[in-house]
């Protein structure tokens, strides 16, 4: 791992060398007894940037796993060294500092607590707890392991009866990602319950793969793994193809597979469909009568959410997770009528419209060239709108903008044919909504 602190490091190795004028004293360190201490202004100083460090020695076994953690009012960082070269350091940031590493080899090492710049001084807590490194075999339900690694860790899972599971992996130290393979099943989680990962699903007896691994493969630290039976609440089953009526939240099992509803509107309204789940990153894809529109985060935290003015005719609503998710979801689609301002419905070319943007919600405007030309199709905003413009030709986009009209107002420049056309106006990012204008006109 690369050193996070390079002026310290300089310094600790420079002491290590022979090239400090005085040899600066250790004290001893054991696993799980703290210590007490206290950085002030008569500890050893960092030549470059004026920070102070006390240093500790331990004697850890080859691919002994430790937790060493700094608590108290010392804005602290940690770095472990030896034979004078730098082993890892903790992470920058404003919580206390905690640094897991799995000793290379066994030998005396060096743990240097310091403060982050010249400004750091005060007393601290060190401690220093031992952690359990897989050593191989295969997983059964009913077990938890605590592993440290720096690369991704592929384990076996057995399962011997048929049922509902839950595997879950978390980590303070990096951002988990946990897949599931076999039997059939093919399964990944990137985030639940914050940066950690969750699979809640179905599997048949075999011997799967358990992937454990973080962010775009990057792996450094310590994390827990468990896997357990687990009971759904009840009325809550694996989710299948259905209906979707308005006001009738559906609660289901997602496992790794979209999932279709059919949605039919009498009349002319403004829908609400939300995809609420804590264990999977939900995904929405509504379409029918010319309309496509898709959402992944527009909801809290990783929820999606769709809000827009439709026309009567069916729709489909497609439920999904980024990933290829497991766990369990809430769908529901909400009805109201439409603001007699609001947007959408017809258009004509030459004649712009003044109309109010639901905030979330995107307007669906029809209109028709009569005949083929250079054309612009405009949009501009207040109160707050990023205006964005989305063109559609037969159920294909074939044009959009953000910010071609200048400020945060939206401009098409595009050659038409003759033709019906379907344009899209709402705030980029599902942002506030207000009063603004569209037209087509041909230049």
């Amino acid at each position: 791992m690369a050193p996070r602190s390079t002026a310290l490091t300089l310094a600790i190795f420079a002491m290590f060398s022979g090239m400090a004028t005085a040899a600066t004293p250790t004290s001893p360190l054991a696993v799980g007894q703290p210590v007490r201490g206290e950085i002030t202004s008569a500890d050893a100083m960092n030549w470059r940037d004026g920070s102070r460090s006390e240093l500790y020695a331990i004697s850890l076994a080859a691919d002994e796993g430790v937790r060493f953690e700094v608590t108290g009012p010392l804005d602290a960082q940690l770095s472990l060294f030896r034979d004078g070269e730098l082993v890892q350091a903790s992470a920058e940031g404003p919580d206390d500092a905690s640094l897991a590493v799995r000793a290379p080899r066994a030998g005396r090492y060096v743990l240097a607590v310091s403060g982050r710049d010249a400004s750091a001084y005060g007393p601290y807590t060190l401690s220093a707890t031992a952690m359990q490194v897989y050593a191989g075999g295969e997983l059964a339900p009913g077990a938890t392991i605590t592993d440290w690694a720096q690369s991704p860790r592929t384990i076996p899972l057995r399962i011997t009866e048929p049922g509902m599971y839950r595997i879950r992996m978390a980590s303070d130290d990096f951002d988990t990602v946990l897949s599931l393979e076999g039997e059939g099943v093919s399964l990944r989680s990137d985030d639940s319950e914050g940066s950690n990962s969750m699979l809640t699903t179905q599997l048949a007896p075999g011997t799967y793969r358990l992937r454990a691994s973080g962010f775009q493969d990057s792996i450094d630290g310590q994390y827990e793994l468990s896997v357990a039976s687990h009971a759904l609440p009840e009325g809550v089953g694996p989710a299948v193809d259905g209906e979707l009526v308005p006001g009738r939240a559906i609660t289901a099992l997602y496992q790794g597979q979209p999932v279709t509803y059919r949605l039919r509107l009498d009349g002319r309204q403004l829908l609400e469909l939300d995809m609420r789940s804590s264990e999977i990153d939900s995904g929405l894809v509504l379409h029918g009568s010319g309309v496509e529109l898709e959402d992944d985060d527009s909801g809290e935290q990783l929820d999606a959410r769709i809000a827009t003015v439709l026309e009567a005719g069916e729709y489909t609503v497609r439920a999904s997770a980024f990933d290829a998710g497991a766990g369990v979801f809430t769908l529901s689609a909400t009805l109201s009528d439409v603001p007699a301002d609001a947007g959408g419905g017809a258009l004509r070319v030459g004649q712009p419209r003044d109309a109010r943007l639901i905030a979330g919600a995107s307007d669906r405007y029809t209109f028709s060239i009569p005949r083929a030309g250079d054309h612009l199709v405009e949009m501009s905003g207040g109160e707050g709108i990023d205006s964005h413009l989305r063109l559609f030709r037969d159920g294909e986009e074939i044009a959009s903008d953000d910010d071609g009209g200048g400020g945060l107002d939206a401009r098409i420049e595009q050659h038409l044919p003759a033709g019906d056309y379907v344009l899209e106006a709402s705030s980029l990012g599902g942002g506030e909504g207000g009063r603004y204008r569209v037209g087509v006109r041909r230049r």
